[in-house]
């Protein structure tokens, strides 16, 4: 706390998305550290349903429309922006029939899996949002027909949702930023923008692969391998400085996003802090509002599956390392980011620095709840992300900011303690 008193480090902050499902987290933190906070929120049909009121205290505001906005940016220390239109829930992974031989529940692949240093270590989770059809690698006999790709449902069909809502958006508001003297942002970003991660073999420095080949998904070979040799890589931490090779419509706008910022900063010599999330987990902030965006991604699917009692089913070999992070400690790192100023134009990585595979994640979750054991379903999708860990070193450093909740306690918590559903009858 600096020497002038607790005023002194209390900032008023515009702060975007704030009824949504991380939004709501960061705007309840944001307070709780004695912010003044200005909270607006488009509520998004897709996000929170038709017909969705705000809660009481937010106001219902596009950030698209700069009348609205422009007279809430006068005072404004610091804009944080999480906004966005988002993917929806992914649906229900295929199961494997139970006589199904092709099953990869048996055998090398079922085992492989099983490792815990991820060392066959890939995904079924919302780095893709949707970016393809899911088709399953046969195993066995080479000479079976493989299954032909289903037109992807998802895949860019919502790209102009994305591009409207998360890009236009982002742009009249630094617009109107610009025309109100607010130089400091924090945005709400995504590892998503980097596509695959990073990885290293052997006899080779730092590789950045492209898309694995079709070919090789459908014999069960899901690990990057160097173009030359065929050596299998093995993944690193990803920093903040790789390229950002977007695979989804969803990602492309993150990236764009980011993009408009730091033209943004070069334009005004203001500053912004880019958190790109990990996988965030957790139940929302308690309420009677439904938020479909905290149904979305891998971890929410598998509670999902296993509330139904059903087993959850993981794509690909299980093997696929993602960092996963706690919902609370988003809205930490948010706070830290708002309490902390940066220099520039700096990209944060805020992840939980504990790796799981998917078969891990699903084994721990299951367990939680005494449900089936996970199935290892060989079904993949080409532009699924085989291997993606964030390096979060720079948000210790820059931020003060370590994730307190280790994935393997808070996914447990997250199976066990469903939240009710409000009762409507």
């Amino acid at each position: 706390m600096s020497p002038a008193g607790p005023e002194a480090d209390r900032s008023r902050v515009l702060l975007t998305g704030a009824a949504g499902y991380i939004g709501s987290h960061v705007h309840r933190a944001l307070r709780a550290a004695g912010h003044e906070v200005i909270a607006i929120d488009a509520m998004l049909d897709t996000v929170h349903g038709p017909n969705a009121e705000p809660p009481q205290d937010v106001s219902r505001i596009d950030i698209r429309d700069p009348d609205a906005l422009e007279p809430l940016l006068r005072g404004i220390d610091v804009v944080c922006h999480l906004a966005a239109a988002v993917p929806l829930p992914d649906p229900p992974a295929p199961a494997a029939p139970a006589d199904d031989p092709d099953r990869l529940v048996t055998g090398e692949s079922k085992r492989v899996a099983d490792r815990p240093d991820g060392a066959a270590a890939g995904r079924s989770d919302d780095i893709g949002h949707g970016a393809g059809p899911c088709v399953r690698a046969p195993m066995g006999d080479s000479s079976r027909s493989t299954p032909t790709p289903r037109p992807a449902t998802t895949g860019m069909q919502r790209a102009a949702v994305y591009a409207t809502h998360n890009d236009a958006g982002t742009a009249v508001l630094l617009a109107a930023m610009e025309r109100t003297g607010v130089r400091r942002l924090v945005l709400a970003s995504s590892v998503a923008v980097y596509g695959e991660g990073r990885y290293r073999g052997v006899r080779s420095g730092p590789f950045y692969p492209g898309l694995r080949r079709r070919g090789d998904l459908d014999r069960g070979l899901f690990d990057h391998r160097a173009p030359r040799t065929g050596e299998v890589l093995t993944w690193e931490p990803i920093l903040e400085d790789a390229l950002l090779r977007p695979r989804s419509a969803y990602a492309a706008s993150k990236v764009a996003q980011e993009h408009y910022a730091l033209a943004w900063v070069a334009n005004t010599g203001a500053t912004a802090t880019v958190l790109r999330y990990a996988h965030v987990y957790g139940h929302p902030v308690a309420s009677d509002r439904p938020l479909r965006s905290a149904e979305s991604g891998v971890a929410a699917r598998f509670r999902a599956e296993l509330t139904a009692g059903r087993a959850p089913q993981v794509f690909e070999d299980g093997g696929q390392v993602r960092d996963f992070v706690h919902v609370r400690d988003i809205a930490a790192a948010t706070v830290a980011a708002v309490a902390h100023p940066v220099a520039g134009f700096v990209p944060i990585h805020i992840a939980s620095g504990r790796p799981l595979t998917l078969w891990e994640v699903a084994s721990i979750m299951a367990k939680a709840v005494g449900g089936p054991d996970p199935i290892v379903t060989g079904h993949y999708r080409p532009t699924d992300i085989r291997h993606l860990v964030a390096q979060p070193e720079r948000a210790r450093h820059a931020l003060d900011f370590t994730a307190r909740i280790p994935p393997a306690k808070g996914l447990s918590d997250y199976a066990a303690h469903p939240i009710p559903r409000p009762d409507h009858t």
